[in-house]
């Protein structure tokens, strides 16, 4: 094992243990570099700059050092989100390299436009070569800029980006086989699929396409089509295609969330990207988009409310409030309708422009009407097939009933109806549709059976005892492919089930069993023809002969056994022995050969075992798997989930569109009948075809055909003046619905984000920024103090007019360091953080929505407070204002209380902070209290913070003054100094608790003076 690790020594003193070494060692740093990236890291802004200027000064620091996780300089100060620093830095011209990637990754738009912003020094530069190396870069070399953007789909980011002027290169189609392509592919098979993902991610994201696409929801609705089929393709990335074709089918639907009012909702249903397209006046709602959306299966963008409740208005268009009636009230309109059909539609034939003409042309009455004439053509078969009527059954070629020759013309109208779909929508789009599938192959049948019909009435014409027919008699055929299309015509029922919400679900459940019956009858099949293969090749030599044949009566017997004499007999009883009517006594044969006899039932008793226990068991889990999708049931109620709830209505959208679109008004059989509409268009069509034009005299051709040109010209300036006015409209609504999409979706981010260690860490980054800041303006000013010493001492007689005014100046710089304090305070008073009854810092569960919500407000504020009070203090110039007014004491008085507080409170504000970070939720335990609302968070270590200042610090955060000590109450005391409390003093402390409102301090025997405390809006922990 130990060689597993390092090579063992023979002269290996401890022979049961392990060596262990680092075997890839690095370069350790100096500690000037160390220094230096210790000051990035901490946001000591001063100590940034002065080790950059001594690394251009003595070159003892090599300012593109990294520490030991890889990082440079530039890295941590992105990483920690310290614009001066990355902005000093990059006046140092460090070396960038994926600096930009970094900051994009981290979503620092700060930084990126920085990084946007810098200009790259000119000639060579000396880079270490690990970073040129691309083999340790954290990106590879397909991810740019704009892409890491498009994958965290950051819109700010994004935005700055495109203004840039990006690109992402154009992904190839999904079957491309350029030579690119394949060259690509011979190279590096996984580069190239990697590439091409990280590509379509990109393109995927909603945020770049809101942002840099015309038509966002065309966009959305294409490329969530070509990921579905590249899915299809890349088998090994099928999830990620699916994942990404899924969003995008999101992005659509939440565009579609934003509209307003039904006429946006208008304007994006009914837009059409064809510049040639001519809208119908008498028919605004033709709905392209929504057509298109269908198309492309974009089932969540057409199941979306706003569009579902358009759809409904429009199907009930003359029927207002018809939800809301009683339904015995439905029942007797739909009745009512259903009976009068006949006379609705000689009524459109007659006069189409009438009342009742156009009255059954709306889209509720055309359903009606057409499922009236359905349920009356069934009726029909139903008569047909109970022989109403006495016929000759010995005649070889009967006539028709009068039962059949009502049925014909509803034949006719079927086949019409289905032959002028096909013509309108495509072949490929008719093909698409499994009920259209079914209808032809009924259609099929019907027209078959008429066939067959006509054969045998003109070829057999005399009568013949059935029983003398031969198998294949036309008339024997013809009966039973009308029995089969009898059946596909009562299943084609079904259909209409997707217009009632109870059983439209239970109809696309049985549609995805039949999927599952599907692939359970490959996997059957070929198990059968298996097992059929090897009993026939057993039993065919004891096929019983015709001779011996004990005649049953058409029933098997053991004596009549040739049930695997045959291939076609080895099939029957085998597909007959899943429902248990296959005895095992086929097994026997005559001559007692007990080994044959034992395989053969071997044989099939364990066709039986795969095909019950196995097939069949597995047929129905996948069923029911099926089902479990599109309805769920909890309890006694029956509950739609969301995914049966968008198939339901995305099946009676179609249902319902087939039903909008012009034409089809009459139902079978009245669609065979001319209308005059109809035979006005064949004749104008006949005439332009047929008419010669030499009848027209010249000059009235003339005339004809410049008024038809003026009258074209006009047509197609207002044609384009009107396809511009609409898309005028359909780019405002767009630019509306994309500018609530990015507000709702930064909205949401901001209140899912939540309070994080990043929020802690970030704060925390700030005020040590700040705490160095101000030490290295004190350090400043006690350099200063002792150079004007002699100056105070020649200006004595003046420092009893000064010294009130600089102590209060002194005092207003001490005042304003407290808004560290106040700021931490406030941000930890307002987050979900409380005191429980023992006085541990708790995380409240039930306020944690609540502060998650004010959570950038919290942090906007605090960094605006420490960022004013900054440019406050050096305008003020804190460390100045302190030895001014310890130089208006004396020589040799001590600093004032204020000034000396200061580090105190700033410090303590630091250290407070770092222990929130460390008693964030999962880095302590949980509560024991009642309920668990609630969990402790530990507290952290104290930290020592005075390594950076000649004095020591205390565990409380303030500094303790020399020969002073530290209080556990709050407060350090010395003579002549007094300190506030650092930090978290709570409005509502223990009733034992002394009054702290005021501190009191002691200087030189003078008496107590009050500070006032309020201003810190502490809280004691």
């Amino acid at each position: 094992m130990a060689q597993l690790y390092y090579k063992r020594s023979e002269q290996a003193p401890y022979r049961d243990r392990i060596p262990l070494r680092i075997v890839r060692a690095e370069a350790e740093l100096s500690p000037a570099e160390k220094l230096y990236l210790s000051a990035v890291d901490k946001g000591d802004y001063a100590g940034v700059k002065r080790s950059l200027e001594e690394a251009q000064i003595y070159f003892n620091i090599n300012i593109n050092c990294t520490d030991p996780l890889g990082r440079s300089a530039l890295l941590i100060a992105i990483e920690n989100e310290n614009l001066e620093v990355i902005e000093l830095l990059l006046s140092s011209n460090v070396f960038v390299g994926d600096a930009l990637l970094h900051a994009i990754r981290k979503e620092v738009v700060g930084a990126v436009e920085l990084l946007l912003n810098h200009k790259k020094p000119r000639g060579d530069k000396q880079v270490p070569p690990v970073l040129l190396d691309r083999q340790f870069s954290e990106f590879t070399p397909d991810i740019t800029p704009i892409v890491l953007a498009a994958h965290a789909n950051n819109y700010e980011i994004i935005k700055l980006l495109v203004r840039r002027g990006v690109s992402i290169p154009r992904p190839h189609p999904v079957r491309c086989s350029c030579g690119e392509c394949v060259s690509s592919s011979e190279v590096d098979s996984l580069r190239h699929s990697r590439s091409r993902l990280n590509i379509y991610r990109a393109l995927a994201s909603p945020s770049l396409v809101a942002l840099s696409s015309e038509d966002p929801i065309l966009t959305a609705f294409q490329l969530s089509w070509e990921l579905k089929e590249l899915s299809k393709v890349e088998n090994e990335f099928k999830s990620e295609y699916e994942e990404l074709s899924q969003q995008c089918k999101r992005f659509a639907k939440d565009l579609l969330d934003q509209t307003r009012s039904s006429k946006e909702l208008e304007i994006i249903l009914n837009h059409n990207d064809d510049p040639k397209a001519v809208v119908d006046p008498n028919n605004p709602y033709n709905l392209d988009r929504l057509q298109l959306a269908i198309k492309y299966h974009q089932k969540e963008f057409v199941a979306q409310p706003n569009c579902q409740q358009l759809l409904a208005t429009l199907w009930y268009d003359g029927f207002p409030g018809w939800r809301r009636r009683h339904w015995a009230i439905k029942l007797f309109t739909c009745l009512a309708i259903g009976l009068l059909f006949p006379v609705l539609s000689l009524c459109y034939l007659i006069v189409p422009k009438s009342r009742f003409g156009v009255f059954i042309k709306k889209p509720f009455i055309k359903f009606i009407c057409h499922t009236a004439s359905y349920l009356t053509f069934l009726l029909l078969l139903l008569l047909a097939s109970q022989h109403i009527v006495q016929t000759d059954l010995s005649m070889q070629g009967p006539p028709p009933t009068k039962v059949e020759w009502i049925v014909l013309p509803w034949i006719v109208g079927f086949i019409w109806a289905e032959i002028k779909q096909m013509w309108d929508r495509g072949l490929m789009q008719y093909v698409n549709d499994w009920w259209n599938l079914m209808d032809f192959v009924m259609n099929s049948l019907y027209l078959a059976t008429i066939s067959l019909k006509v054969v045998a009435y003109v070829k057999y014409n005399g009568s013949r005892p059935r029983d003398d027919w031969e198998m294949w008699h036309p008339t024997l055929v013809a009966e039973a492919l009308f029995a089969i299309a009898n059946i596909f015509s009562s299943l084609r029922l079904i259909s209409l089930f997707t217009a009632n919400s109870h059983l439209g679900p239970l109809q696309i459940s049985l549609g995805r069993m039949l999927l599952d019956i599907l692939k359970f009858l490959f996997i059957y099949c070929l198990v059968l023809l298996a097992f059929a293969n090897g009993l026939n090749q057993l039993y065919f030599y004891y096929e019983t002969s015709a001779d011996d044949e004990n005649h049953c009566k058409g029933i098997r017997c053991e004596k009549q056994n040739n049930a695997f004499s045959t291939l076609f007999e080895t099939l029957q009883s085998l597909f007959w022995s899943i429902f248990g009517l296959i005895n095992l006594y086929v097994t026997n044969v005559r001559p007692r050969h007990e080994f044959t006899e034992f395989v053969g039932a071997t044989m099939f008793g364990t066709y039986n075992v795969i095909s019950l226990v196995v097939l069949l068991n597995m047929l129905i889990a996948m069923m029911n798997n099926s089902y479990q999708l599109i309805a769920v049931r909890s309890g006694e109620s029956s509950i739609i989930s969301d995914h049966a709830d968008i198939e339901w209505k995305f099946a009676r959208t179609k249902l319902w569109m087939s039903y909008f679109e012009e034409g089809g008004t009459l139902p079978t059989p009245f669609n065979i009948i001319p209308s005059p509409k109809s035979v006005w268009y064949l004749c104008q069509w006949l005439g332009r075809r047929l008419c010669p034009c030499s009848l027209l005299s010249t000059r009235r051709k003339r005339h004809e055909s410049l008024g038809t040109l003026g009258v074209r010209a006009q047509m197609t300036l207002r044609r384009a003046a009107d396809n511009l006015r609409r898309n005028h409209q359909y780019q405002e609504v767009i630019k509306n619905l994309v500018k609530r999409y990015v507000a709702a979706m930064i909205r949401e981010a901001r209140t899912e984000e939540g309070l994080t260690e990043e929020n802690f860490k970030e704060l925390k980054q700030d005020i040590s920024s700040f705490r160095y800041e101000v030490l290295g303006l004190l350090k400043k000013g006690s350099r200063k103090r002792v150079a004007d010493r002699g100056d105070v001492a020649n200006s004595a007689d003046s420092r009893g007019d000064r010294s009130a005014e600089e102590e209060e100046e002194a005092r207003g710089a001490a005042s304003s360091l407290a808004v560290v304090d106040a700021a931490a305070a406030a941000t930890a008073a307002r987050a979900p953080l409380c005191l429980s009854a023992n006085g541990v810092l708790v995380y409240d569960t039930d306020s944690a929505g609540a502060a998650s919500a004010r959570l950038d407000d919290r942090r906007s504020l605090s960094r605006k407070r420490v960022f004013a009070w900054r440019s406050k203090v050096k305008s003020r110039g804190c460390g100045g204002v302190a030895a001014t007014a310890g130089a208006a004491r004396g020589p040799h008085a001590a600093p004032s209380a204020e000034a000396a507080a200061a580090p105190s409170q700033l410090n303590g504000a630091i250290r407070t902070v770092s222990e929130e970070v460390d008693r964030l939720p999962g880095r302590g335990g949980r509560d024991d209290g009642p309920g668990g609302a609630s969990r402790a968070l530990p507290r952290a270590p104290a930290a020592s913070l005075g390594a950076a200042t000649s004095r020591p610090w205390s565990s409380r955060g303030g500094r303790i003054p020399a020969g002073g000590t530290a209080r556990g109450d709050g407060r350090e005391r010395t003579k002549g100094a007094c300190a506030p409390s650092p930090l978290f003093a709570s409005d509502a402390e223990p009733a034992d608790a002394p009054d702290e409102s005021y501190d009191t301090c002691e200087e030189d025997g003078a008496p107590k003076r009050p500070v006032h405390r309020d201003s810190f809006a502490t809280t004691r922990l």
